[in-house]
């Protein structure tokens, strides 16, 4: 089953022409989401040949202009290319009115309705699909500001189809195998050990940028595959992440670390430094699998 992390944009508040601000796109199984909408994310979404009339929700992780000022020109854009499906759209409270008075100042008309759905406060679970979903926790920033869980669940189990053919197996009694289920068929209980083999290990991917380190991203990283962190600024700046309530190479690695997070990758990187080996280098002190982010940098999130 597919499950892919396209880092779109992996820059810190200024948009410069190697890192756009933040946006990323994800697919689990076929579904699509919008993880963030920094400036021009259409632009980078076509850049990559993703097929962004299908997303089925954006998540807005909080109202700073990095993370936001992308998404009226993304919606404005989905709609002239004709969407008729709703879409989901997570965020703060604040989203819903300033999209509002966006549409009313520019005159614009929408083809398609928004499902605005505001986030809470602590940890809360945002879509239960039948085999995934989302699960969202406070970060620690300046302002409101949210993570993202994206994990598997409810795997099927992988039935022996010659076998089950050769048996004439019903449909009924094959879906219930796949489901992990004994099951009444030709007056014997049929075990799903017995057709099928076990369902894979199932993954999450972890999103939190612009925050410093903090318990509640800790927990919601907690064995996570694939984590992706604010690496704002490196060790000798920490005076100032900590004024900015961001974090450093070192502060993201910890956490990784400690929430025994198989992956690392550092993102939301600071104009500062056109050289990350310097983030890298100190990340790798306290985790031993760490990457920096890059825009239109992939990866296939891979259980541990």
């Amino acid at each position: 089953m597919h499950f892919e992390v396209v880092f779109l944009g992996t820059g810190a508040a200024v948009p410069v022409p190697l890192r756009s601000t933040t946006s990323q796109f994800v697919d689990i199984h076929g579904h699509t989401y919008l993880v963030d909408a920094g400036e021009g994310v259409q632009l980078s979404l076509r850049k990559n040949k993703l097929k962004f009339q299908k997303l089925k929700g954006v998540f807005i992780s909080h109202m700073h202009g990095d993370h936001v000022l992308g998404l009226p020109g993304l919606l404005s854009t989905m709609s002239l290319l004709g969407r008729k499906e709703p879409l989901l759209l997570w965020g703060p409270e604040e989203l819903r009115p300033w999209l509002d008075a966006t549409w009313k100042a520019i005159h614009a008309h929408m083809s398609f309705e928004l499902d605005f759905k505001p986030w809470g406060e602590g940890e809360e679970v945002l879509l239960e699909g039948e085999r995934h979903r989302l699960v969202s926790a406070p970060a620690k920033h300046r302002i409101p500001t949210r993570a993202l869980r994206i994990e598997e669940h409810s795997l099927p189990w992988k039935l022996d189809g010659l076998q089950a053919k050769s048996k004439d197996m019903p449909f009924h009694v094959r879906q219930a195998l796949k489901r992990g289920e004994s099951v009444l068929w030709n007056d014997e209980l049929q075990e799903a050990s017995m057709w099928c083999k076990p369902p894979g290990k199932t993954r999450a991917y972890v999103y939190s940028s612009d925050t410093r380190p903090c318990e509640s991203v800790k927990r919601l990283a907690e064995g996570a595959d694939l984590l992706y962190h604010d690496c704002t600024f490196a060790e000798r700046d920490a005076s100032r992440a900590k004024d900015t309530h961001h974090s450093t190479a070192k502060e993201a690695a910890r956490l990784a670390n400690q929430a025994g997070v198989k992956q690392l990758v550092l993102g939301h990187i600071s104009t500062r430094y056109r050289d990350t080996g310097e983030l890298l280098g100190e990340a790798l002190a306290f985790h031993s699998d760490v990457e920096v982010a890059m825009d239109g940098m992939s990866k296939i999130v891979v259980a541990g």
